[in-house]
């Protein structure tokens, strides 16, 4: 997974300084968890084809925007998902980088 964020603002400076990262995604009742390391990458170093498919999606390029954004890719460790539904029998999908399911 691919974050753009200013290096200066808290969630840029605690990402540079951890290198850890949570994501979620989705409803309070149906969320995706994401834990994960998180790697900096100025907009030098970003893949231009990253660049160019975020910026694709999102009608914004943080390359051209502030000289302050950074780029980190986040390589997912362990995945963890909650759901209404009543037959799900665990929640972690992936430890330490690897799919349980």
């Amino acid at each position: 997974m691919w974050l753009a964020t200013r290096d200066t603002n808290p969630t840029g400076r605690n990402l540079c300084s951890s290198g850890r990262a949570r994501l979620s995604f989705g409803h309070t009742r149906d969320v995706v968890l994401v834990h994960g390391t998180a790697r900096m990458l100025t907009r030098e170093e970003l893949p231009a084809e990253v660049g160019d498919a975020c910026a694709a999606k999102d009608g914004w390029d943080p390359r051209k925007d502030h000289p302050s954004y950074v780029f980190f890719h986040v390589t997912p460790q362990v995945l963890q998902a909650w759901g209404t539904v009543s037959e799900m029998a665990g929640r972690t999908l992936m430890r330490d980088g690897e799919w349980l399911v």
